[in-house]
């Protein structure tokens, strides 16, 4: 077998090896443009390489590898995020240790390695990892319901059974849902003081200068300047919320949000969903912006919020602002010389900030 990197030529097979995947009954795509969506450029230190593993004239799976500065206990590095890996031994035995091959040609091309996404702890790549020695967390989901008989009746991952369906669609229809939804729900956090909260075009000078208050502040972060910010989330026409936070004229956060109308979602259904996507803040000040996001994003009528975090403070602060846990589909991996570089243990990970913004990015909100 052979990798090779992915160019215009090789379309047409990674067209084929879709097809081979749909016919296996298998639900996952890879890329069938050679096209990355972070071109490497000579400004900027965020880029992104697809290599494809080719048998015989055919393309056997694939992956990209997202190249990204890191802050681990305030020294920046780059690390490899391996993402989108695909193998046909997902549909044919025969092909069972490409995805190990995927893992190893990723690993050699950038020693430090994560993943971030995989399907939670039970996805493919998750359960590759463990089997490979890697360390493997499962990513905190916390939600929050705003419209309870919306909630009730559209929350498809709750109602797979027929007696289910009918206790949800009760509460939605009764009073119980909302009263249940309200004491569950209780904010511990009561602001003492009031933020000042706008949205911005763009990322400015005002993100790099956070980023030099915070970084330290964490053990394990992506770097949050405003040239990669404006990379991940491009100014003009996109549908990310930037909300910046000020308090008394300084800037002490920003926060990328989401309002996305939902058309038959897997676990979601038809629910009108609000979702804290990205942010950065000093630790301390991580309920009093997640009190004043959950606000605004409230007045815009969601149904519900939902968020990913790792960081203890900013997990706390969701349970004060009165969101409930949830069963994760995020998990993060991380490769045996990275983990052993940040001495990580289930204590070390609460000092870890990662979000949905990092690794796929909020792809599915």
């Amino acid at each position: 077998m052979q990798f090779t990197p992915y160019t215009e030529e090789l379309e047409p097979l990674v067209k084929a090896f879709n097809a081979r995947l749909r016919d296996g009954g298998y639900p996952w795509r890879y890329a069938e443009s050679h096209m990355g969506r972070y071109p490497r450029r000579d400004d900027i230190a965020l880029y992104e390489e697809s290599f494809l593993v080719l048998d015989h004239g055919q393309v056997r799976g694939g992956y990209h590898l997202k190249h990204q500065q890191f802050a681990i206990h305030g020294t920046i590095e780059t690390l490899g995020h391996i993402q989108f890996p695909v193998s046909e031994g997902l549909v044919d035995p025969a092909y069972k240790m490409v995805g190990v091959l995927l893992l190893r040609d990723a690993l050699r091309r950038q020693p430090l390695m994560l993943s971030f996404g995989g399907g939670g702890l039970n996805g493919p790549l998750p359960r590759l990892e463990q089997a490979s020695g890697w360390t493997v967390y499962a990513v905190p989901f916390f939600f929050k319901v705003v419209h309870p008989s919306r909630f009730f009746s559209n929350v498809t991952y709750l109602r797979t059974r027929s007696h289910r369906r009918v206790v949800l669609d009760v509460l939605g229809c009764t009073g119980l849902g909302w009263a249940g939804i309200r004491i569950a729900q209780v904010r511990l956090y009561r602001p003492h003081d009031s933020l000042q909260i706008s949205t911005v075009p763009k990322f400015g000078a005002w993100a790099d200068e956070l980023w030099e208050q915070c970084k330290g502040q964490y053990s394990f972060v992506a770097v949050r300047r405003a040239d990669i910010l404006n990379t991940l989330y491009p100014p003009g026409g996109s549908r990310y919320l930037r909300l910046h936070f000020s308090r008394n004229g300084k800037t002490i956060a920003w926060v990328v949000a989401l309002d996305t109308q939902m058309s038959g979602h897997k676990q979601l259904g038809n629910m009108r969903v609000g979702s804290i996507a990205d942010c950065l803040a000093a630790p301390q000040d991580a309920a009093a912006v997640l009190s004043a996001v959950t606000t605004y994003l409230q007045a815009r009528n969601v149904d519900l919020i939902v968020s990913n975090q790792t960081n203890r403070a900013w997990c706390d602060a969701l349970r004060r602002c009165g969101f409930l846990p949830g069963p994760s589909n995020v998990a993060l991996g991380l490769c045996q010389q990275l983990a052993a570089k940040l001495n990580s243990g289930t204590e070390r990970f609460g000092g870890f900030h990662f979000n949905r913004g990092d690794g796929d990015g909020p792809t599915n909100l």
